[in-house]
């Protein structure tokens, strides 16, 4: 699946099939050169919105708006601060939320609530810093065409992306002037890039937009390299949560966790609704809650269904802690009843 991310080690989607592939792979009937010609429009794509000369000091200031849990469209922002040692400030700020994390020299410190954030904070997380994607073995390559979006000339790569018996129709559009990647859809999911500009011999958008059903996330984006490491940025506060950043980890692994009993035929619709939890180093379940609500009734049996999974613990440096993840529950076939 073409897929554009960027996680923390602590946040990971069970539900697999989000991994990126350097793009070697071909489906069986697939036209060998064609999709040689659509990974090298992709892979020219991630070349041209790399720093050059880098590592270097790099802060990245972010002003977005999103959809709430209630519809309505939220402000936030977003600063991120790389140094040229590896070191990283995130300041995140959504409605109510405002959370921060610094990871310097091995060390982590966190802010309340970095671990619990809203679904806009998590997905312009995902979305900066830029990168573009790759297809992996999922993706059928079906035709490239001359296209236009945004006003700028494109080859278009048009594509498929067969998971089971799932068919999710895609395209990315790659401008043919500068080879920077304009547009990307994938199933309902639709990413958009504009206003390319120069940093650092790279190519990078000025603004991002992120639709997928009733969710909506627009960002101005403004990437800055700074003369010299900023020291102050790094210092972690005395009051925040503080400890060793993982080098050697192993993620909670599910050892009861079922998914809720099928209604309907075996290719009734499946709604699938995504639940923010920790894990505890017991392997237990706590702070339950849904990411992006989707259907009162879902939500509600989500969670509670949620609840009872049990894990084997995740681990830092071989020692049990906890773990915020991301679960995925589906729901096939579960109608809306009466009076919801």
């Amino acid at each position: 699946m073409l897929w554009l991310m960027s996680t923390t080690l602590k946040r990971i989607l069970l539900a697999a099939g989000f991994l990126f592939a350097a793009g070697g792979f071909f489906a069986r009937g697939e036209d060998v050169q064609l999709r040689n010609r659509a990974v090298g429009l992709m892979n020219k794509a991630s070349v041209v919105s790399q720093l050059q000369g880098c590592p270097c000091n790099v802060r990245t200031d972010v002003g977005f708006t999103a959809t709430a849990a209630d519809g309505s469209l939220q402000g936030g922002t977003y600063t991120r601060i790389r140094g040229n040692d590896g070191a990283l400030r995130e300041d995140l700020e959504y409605g109510d939320y405002a959370a921060s994390s610094i990871v310097v020299s091995g060390e982590h410190g966190k802010s309340r609530g970095w671990d619990d954030p809203p679904y806009a904070a998590i997905k312009i997380r995902q979305l900066v810093p830029y990168s573009p994607g790759a297809f992996d073995e999922s993706d059928v390559i079906e035709q490239i065409k001359d296209s236009s979006y945004g006003g700028r000339a494109a080859a278009c790569i048009v594509f498929e992306t067969v998971v089971g018996e799932q068919r999710l129709p895609g395209e990315a559009c790659v401008d043919k002037e500068n080879g920077t990647l304009l547009e990307l859809r994938t199933g309902s999911r639709l990413f958009e890039y504009s206003g390319y500009s120069a940093v650092k011999g790279g190519l990078f958008p000025a603004q991002i937009v992120y639709r997928d059903g009733n969710f909506s996330l627009t960002a101005d984006l403004k990437m800055t390299i700074l003369d010299a490491r900023d020291d102050e940025a790094f210092a972690i506060p005395a009051d925040w949560s503080q400890g060793r950043f993982c080098k050697s980890f192993q993620i909670p692994v599910a050892k009861v966790a079922p998914q809720p009993r099928g209604e309907g035929a075996p290719d009734a619709p499946v709604t699938d609704v995504v639940v923010h939890l920790h894990v505890t180093p017991t392997g237990t379940v706590t702070g339950a809650q849904v990411l992006r609500p989707v259907r009162p009734d879902l939500d509600e049996a989500a969670v509670k269904l949620v609840n009872g999974w049990t894990f084997t613990p995740g681990t830092c440096e071989g020692h049990a802690q906890d773990f915020a993840i991301e679960a995925v529950v589906h729901f096939q076939g579960w109608r809306v009843k009466d009076g919801q």
